[in-house]
């Protein structure tokens, strides 16, 4: 059985918060997060694949907690779902690397399917990884990159015992 992802919506506001959660719970395991402090707390604590994150809240701006979300896991898909769009905070939000950009009110179906293709997106991602680190095991290339990184760590540290030395 596969087991269902799960996503944490982040809203400071209980109505659109509780509505999403119930169209979204028959589909996805649903986490819930008042404000952008308790969702990164969250983060930190659970396995969470995808986050709707409102951008107007107390507390750190919607933007700043996506910043943070991707800092920390970049792997999480993060949907922007806003009453307050703007050209600007779509761009920002994008190139933050939100994977969508969405204003209330929204239409149930587009929703669904934002989620689906982010988290479709997310599944391929995870098989090519996994693929990729069997291929590396199965030739040696983990172990010989493994090899390359310590070279150049050490290599650094040398140069920059050279570099004290010489002043």
């Amino acid at each position: 059985m596969v087991s269902k992802r799960t996503i944490l919506i982040v809203d400071d506001e209980i109505g659109p918060r509780e509505s999403l959660k119930m169209i979204l719970k028959p589909f996805y395991n649903v986490e819930t997060a008042e404000d952008g402090i308790k969702a990164l707390e969250m983060i930190q604590q659970k396995q969470i694949d995808l986050v709707t994150l409102d951008l107007k809240m107390p507390g750190p701006h919607g933007g700043e907690v996506l910043k943070q979300i991707k800092q920390k896991n970049p792997d999480i898909e993060v949907l922007i779902i806003t009453g307050y769009g703007s050209l600007k905070s779509a761009i920002d939000g994008i190139r933050h690397g939100a994977c969508d950009y969405l204003i209330k009110p929204f239409n149930i179906s587009e929703i669904i399917n934002i989620i689906n293709r982010a988290l479709g997106k997310k599944k391929k991602m995870e098989e090519l990884q996994d693929f990729l680190s069997e291929v590396g095991e199965t030739f040696g290339l983990n172990t010989r990159l493994e090899d390359i990184k310590t070279y150049f760590k050490e290599h650094r540290e040398r140069t920059k015992t050279i570099d004290s030395v010489s002043k």
